[in-house]
């Protein structure tokens, strides 16, 4: 399928990074629609069926986790690659919309750059079908989608902490689950980061995140 076939919703309740990203998309032939709030944008997934949704954590009137949970108990939508954008890089804020269920999560300001390629894992990741071509025998089903550097590097406790990064638990949330020291947690999580080469602030939670989404198969 070439990118020119790709169908976005663009949702957020600032006009301009709405024109912002649709001219961005527009010019590397993705098909766009645009909202402002969680509503209409149920009503154009439901209309057009996009291959993916471009979200605001703020919509008009609303919110984008309001829209996400919408969109993921609805059974011939949930199925839809979901990219949260945020007006800061906050961990609540990431850790909300992983909880309910958003693929990826990009923090204003970001470079045009980093959205398409986010945009194209997305399409590349998840299986992409149309939901009206479904029978009523069809059933969805996720699997975790596991990067192969990270499953020859970590450990088996190591990747269990990454997994419970990308659901958005705190240290101390998963020192709790694993019935571990906070302590041994942050030790975790500083091996995964030098194991991954990975540097900076929040770079753990970028990871886990954008590679330890879930894929959707189709079993007729």
């Amino acid at each position: 399928m070439k990118e020119s076939n790709y169908r976005i919703l663009v949702i957020e309740e600032d006009a301009a990074l709405i024109r912002k990203i649709q001219q961005l998309l527009t010019l590397h032939h993705y098909d766009v629609h645009t909202s402002s709030t969680a509503e209409e944008g149920i009503y154009i997934c439901r209309q057009y069926q996009p291959d993916i949704v471009v979200c605001g954590v703020k919509l008009r009137g609303s919110s984008g986790f309001h829209f996400l949970m919408e969109l993921r108990n609805d059974t011939s939508l949930q199925h839809i690659p979901f990219i949260f954008i945020s007006g800061k890089e906050g961990k609540e804020d990431m850790r909300m919309g992983m909880n309910l269920g958003a693929d990826d999560f990009l923090s204003r300001p970001f470079k045009s750059k980093e959205l398409l390629m986010s945009i194209k894992s997305r399409l590349t990741r998840f299986t992409i079908f149309n939901v009206q071509q479904r029978d009523k025998h069809t059933t969805i089903i996720s699997v975790p989608a596991i990067p192969q550097e990270a499953h020859h590097k970590l450990s088996k406790t190591e990747f269990r902490v990454m997994q419970m990064i990308a659901e958005g638990m705190s240290t101390k949330e998963i020192a709790q689950s694993l019935n571990i020291s906070i302590k041994t947690v942050e030790n975790h999580r500083h091996n995964i980061s030098k194991k991954l080469n990975l540097t900076g602030h929040n770079s753990l939670i970028k990871y886990a995140i954008k590679n330890l989404t879930q894929q959707y198969k189709i079993l007729s």
